[in-house]
């Protein structure tokens, strides 16, 4: 089904009670081949200030070229809100079109890292997804939704376009068409709509979508590292590149292990070579 109505305004809600001051805008943390991302700003509904996007984009580059990871998790405070957007006290300081436009490319480079990780990166999706919460769900592989979620870009309701990168990844995650009725009306969707669209891959009970994204975490992770980075890159290979993928990954040390493994009855033990 979906949700009633299109809100107003991409803002968060206050949450109480108020802090004194911001807590970490952002945080990694990381157990053998999975990294945990958790943006912890749920006084302002987990909203994205320019501090954070850089402090995001500062902690995937880290790990974008560690070969060992294999997935990461991608989750925020509190249960409420998954993300509300960009953070209105700090954009309504942009006074001009260039400021404005800075903060697009900012966010649209930190979104990036995200998108263009040889991990498989996983939204987990609890509470309210509101215009730049939905576009930083879509820079994801994989988005798991808690019941109860809800999503929404409601730029154009308010003069503007998602500035995130979000319009193209909307497009491929449920459709041109689709996409653009979303866009263009602002309409909000709950989860099992979003599930239906294609949106979202599965919704799980209420409070367990980091649970469940952890998990899925996990299984990618118990998998070869050479063949889930390979499978990652994969999507955009033509016939030939993905042939030379699959010569490579054949003589791969993995690949070797995984016979060996398989006649001996036992699980394998990867080298990443």
């Amino acid at each position: 089904m979906e949700a009633d109505s299109p809100v107003e305004a991409d803002s968060p809600v206050e949450a109480d009670p108020p802090v004194d001051a911001d807590p970490p805008g952002v945080t990694l943390t990381r157990s053998g081949g999975v990294a945990v991302v958790r943006i912890d700003r749920e006084h302002v509904g987990n909203s994205v200030d320019r501090a954070t996007a850089r402090e995001l984009h500062s902690l995937l580059a880290g790990v974008a070229d560690d070969p060992g990871l294999l997935a990461v998790v991608l989750t925020t405070a509190g249960k409420k809100f998954f993300c509300t957007g960009g953070d209105l006290k700090d954009f309504q300081t942009m006074a001009t079109a260039i400021d404005a436009r800075e903060m697009s490319l900012d966010m649209q480079a930190a979104l990036g890292v995200m998108e263009r990780l040889p991990a498989i990166s996983i939204a987990a999706i609890s509470g309210l997804a509101l215009g730049g919460g939905t576009e930083l769900a879509v820079a994801c592989d994989l988005r798991i939704a808690a019941e109860g979620a809800r999503f929404g870009l409601p730029q154009a309701r308010l003069g503007l376009l998602p500035g995130w990168g979000g319009v193209p990844r909307l497009a491929r995650a449920v459709g041109r068409a689709r996409a653009l009725e979303l866009l263009a009306t602002g309409r909000m969707i709950d989860a099992a709509t979003a599930l239906s669209y294609g949106l979202v891959s599965e919704v799980v009970p209420a409070g367990t979508a980091d649970e469940r994204a952890l998990a899925l975490a996990g299984a990618v992770a118990a998998s070869a590292p050479l063949a889930v980075r390979a499978i990652k890159g994969a999507a955009g290979m033509d016939a030939t590149a993905t042939a030379e993928a699959f010569g490579q990954l054949w003589v791969s040390a993995d690949h070797r292990e995984a016979e060996a493994a398989r006649a001996q009855r036992r699980e394998p033990r990867w080298q990443g070579r």
